[in-house]
């Protein structure tokens, strides 16, 4: 038994293979639904501002990785 805390390491999975596309876009889709046009709004104006930079870095990384 452990206390207050004090929990045991869980194993990490790793999410979006045991989900799937579709229900990643689905479980994205449900949490937007629940934010509040304020939060949407930010969330929007953070994507446009960085959105263009993390796609540049992640298309980066893809072609590091793949063997030429």
């Amino acid at each position: 038994m452990s206390r207050a805390g004090h929990n045991a390491a869980m194993p990490k999975t790793p999410l979006t293979k045991a989900v799937g596309p579709i229900g990643m876009a689905l479980t994205a889709w449900d949490v937007w639904r629940r934010l509040s046009p304020q939060q949407r709004r930010w969330i929007t104006a953070q994507a446009r501002t960085h959105g263009p930079r993390l796609a540049k870095q992640a298309w980066a990384a893809q072609q590091a990785k793949r063997p030429r």
